[in-house]
């Protein structure tokens, strides 16, 4: 087993930032499944005392997507960008669960409640309701991140990789003093790939370790609804965004390009919640309910994404007032979770949506737009 050591961690971060990016091919199929049998590894090991690993990994996935490519290259993650989707993961997990018994916060540890929940319980005491509402307050926001980070510093980050007591150094090194991680060569590239598998495996164990924690069973019980609690309600209300949408897009369905009408107007992710859970404007399109509620949870075809691409370089490259940076931040953001869905869209042969209950197969157009 590779050693975690400080100075072996520098060593091998600086020889990913010195090396070109066509050093790094894509990981052969032999390396791809030694990376699942990894995963399935660490996620089997019986050692885990709290949900945090859980949540460290799901983190890895959603970056990946976020922040990678289609590449064997490593990936830098900064460990604010992962403070930020711990509050997003556990902000709902921190109110009460109303269950079969008792209600109360939820314990995701086998010894004293994981000090995230307690941080973000407090925060919500004082009446914010959402992660947008605490993302507005900045200096309160980067508060919360600075002592997420320290958190996730000092608690998952060296602990993700150990399985059965024994490092096992396969999605990064650690440096305990660093900002950032560096995912290893081909890393980003797997959970990109795997990020259904490796996120949907995260949670059930997540859950799995919720329902064991004895502190809960008297909440918990056989309540059939958790999963839904803990990972199915964390997205903001996006209804009050219909107004700037439908604004931005001419008074028209994205979809079908016919006039939105007072009643008949909903909003709807572009790329669909079930795929990415992501909320930010620029992957939030104005629609007719039936068009709305015909697309489910497909992509849309490529005549939709190349409105989808021109009205976001219209409307969304500028920052918003009271937002500096966020909009176009957020913009990049979607842009290359798009090109990671379709991409992964078209590497399965899967259809995209057409309006009605049409289907038709990706001609490759995609990737100009993107």
């Amino acid at each position: 087993m590779m050693p975690m050591g400080e100075t072996f961690d520098r060593h091998i971060v600086s020889a990913l930032s010195a090396s070109s990016p066509s050093a790094w091919p894509l990981p052969t199929a032999q390396a791809q499944l030694d990376f699942l049998r990894n995963i399935q590894a660490v996620l089997e090991d019986g050692q885990f005392v709290a949900t945090y690993k859980f949540a460290l990994l799901t983190a890895l996935a959603d970056l990946a997507v976020e922040m990678g490519a289609d590449d064997g290259a490593p990936c830098r993650l900064a460990l604010a960008d992962i403070a930020g989707k711990f509050v997003a993961y556990y902000w709902q997990q921190a109110a009460p669960f109303a269950g079969v018994g008792d209600a109360g916060v939820l314990r995701q540890s086998t010894g004293a409640q994981a000090a995230v929940l307690n941080l973000l319980a407090g925060e919500r005491s004082i009446g914010l309701g959402t992660v947008a509402q605490l993302r507005a307050i900045p200096a309160r926001w980067q508060s919360v991140l600075t002592r997420v980070a320290r958190i996730i510093r000092e608690q998952p980050l060296h602990r993700l990789q150990v399985v059965a007591g024994e490092a096992r150094i396969f999605l990064y090194p650690h440096d305990e003093h660093a900002e950032a991680i560096t995912l290893l060569p081909g890393v980003a590239y797997q959970l990109r790939r795997f990020h259904p598998l490796v996120t949907g495996l995260a949670r059930a164990r997540w859950m799995s370790l919720i329902r064991g924690i004895p502190a809960n069973h008297n909440m918990v019980g056989q309540a059939h609804d958790l999963e839904r609690f803990l990972f199915g309600n964390e997205r903001q209300p996006i209804s009050h965004h219909l107004p700037l949408l439908t604004d931005h897009q001419r008074g028209l369905c994205l979809y079908c390009g016919a006039r939105l009408r007072a009643g008949d107007a909903h909003v709807d992710h572009f790329i669909p919640w079930s795929l990415h859970r992501f909320d930010a404007l620029p992957n939030l399109v104005a629609a007719h309910g039936q068009c709305n509620l015909a697309k489910r949870d497909m992509l849309a075809a490529e005549r939709h994404l190349e409105r989808w691409v021109e009205r976001n370089a219209a409307a969304f490259r500028e920052p918003l007032p009271g937002a500096p940076d966020m909009a176009a931040t957020a913009d990049d953001a979607a842009l290359r979770i798009a090109r990671w869905a379709y991409q992964r869209n078209d590497d399965n042969g899967a259809a995209v949506w057409l309006p009605g209950r049409q289907t038709e197969r990706l001609s490759g157009r995609y990737r100009r737009m993107l």
